[in-house]
């Protein structure tokens, strides 16, 4: 897997977070209806909780500490919307299918699965996305995009509407176990030198994108745009054919 040197706008989040813990973008730009038809929204009594992507008409994939310990009864999923006020499907959770090695301490594993009690119904407003996998490597400056509905400053202010940002990914000169204690194989390393973007509370679970392929899940990392501070996400390359079997894909 080729990672890439740190070029332009990346997240950052500046505290590590949990299953608790929602994460939300602060900056970037609002989403037009229909940008992002796999993004869903992962709600718990009936509030956002966490992101997730649709990887088929029964299947989301979001992060492990956004489904840990919780009842799939008290969750639902949102789709085929980007405003959460708006006209949306709602459909309730069946079962939620943790990564069996997920490690809540250090975040390793940091993926799961939401399995929906009825299918959603797949078309223009609700699509699934493909999973990147570990073949796919990108030549530097490739830009990616990460999507989720959230806090727009550092009051936390909740949008209703869907924001996206365009990032890119730090090569493993720098994010590696040296320099990064914790940082594995599974983790993918990004965010802004500056802080100028950065990931906040709500977007936990949320996929990050290349080539219209889901190539990552927001998993953790050091809060809300802290300079020089990068974020970490699921690498979706190492883990695809968990997901595959489980999800019989």
């Amino acid at each position: 897997m080729e990672f890439f040197k740190i070029v332009s706008i990346l997240v950052i989040l500046n505290v590590a977070f949990g299953a608790e813990d929602e994460w939300r973008i602060i900056g970037g730009d609002f989403a037009s209806q229909g940008q992002f038809p796999y993004q869903v929204s992962l709600q718990l009594n009936s509030r956002h909780h966490c992101g997730g992507a649709v990887i088929s008409e029964g299947a989301v994939v979001t992060a492990a500490h956004c489904t840990i310990g919780q009842n799939p009864t008290s969750m639902k999923v949102i789709a085929g919307t980007n405003d959460l006020l708006a006209n949306h499907i709602e459909v309730g959770v069946a079962r939620l299918l943790n990564h069996p090695q997920y490690n809540p301490k250090t975040n390793d594993y940091d993926l799961a699965l939401v399995i929906l009690n009825q299918p959603l119904p797949l078309g223009p407003k609700i699509k699934a996305i493909d999973l990147a996998d570990s073949s796919n490597n990108y030549p530097a400056d490739t830009m990616a995009i990460v999507s989720g509905w959230g806090a727009i400053n550092s009051n936390l202010q909740l949008p209703s509407k869907l924001k996206y940002a365009k990032v890119q990914l730090w090569s493993r000169e720098f994010c590696n176990p040296n320099n990064i204690p914790g940082i594995t194989d599974r983790m993918i390393c990004a965010g802004h030198p500056s802080g100028q973007i950065s990931s906040c509370q709500g977007d936990s679970g949320g996929p990050l994108t290349v080539d219209n392929k889901l190539f990552g899940v927001v998993s953790w990392g050091f809060g809300c745009g802290i300079a020089g501070k990068p974020a970490m996400y699921t690498y979706i390359g190492n883990l695809s054919t968990w997901i595959k079997q489980t999800a019989s894909l």
